[in-house]
């Protein structure tokens, strides 16, 4: 039973971490292109574009993510805690660059 149970957990987080990485796709590329899309009015209306296409995935993408490390941390604790430790620097970089991602969106509109 307890094998069970740890396959349909395992399949739940493999399942949620290809929702992230689909959704993560349209949502890191959208970021690449709003950085090139120029400066000013030039690339005005391809920002607009990009930020109507992203709106429905833009919040949500990252729940995807929050929600592997959560069922990770809870259901496989001796994985996650060798993952973690072994990978801590690009994962904390990654943090940071999704933090810093973020704002830059964020703060552009005010």
């Amino acid at each position: 039973m307890q094998l069970i149970l740890a396959n349909a957990l395992l399949a739940l987080t493999w399942i949620a971490v290809s929702a992230y990485v689909l959704l993560a796709g349209a949502d890191f590329g959208g970021g690449v292109w709003d950085l090139i899309a120029g400066p000013g009015q030039r690339g005005k209306q391809q920002r607009s574009l990009i930020e109507h296409s992203l709106g429905p995935v833009w919040e949500a993408n990252h729940v995807w993510l929050i929600f592997v490390i959560v069922l990770a941390w809870t259901v496989f604790p001796p994985a996650f805690a060798a993952i973690a430790s072994t990978l801590y620097i690009p994962l904390s970089l990654a943090a940071i660059g999704i933090i810093i991602r973020g704002s830059a969106f964020a703060f552009r509109k005010s």
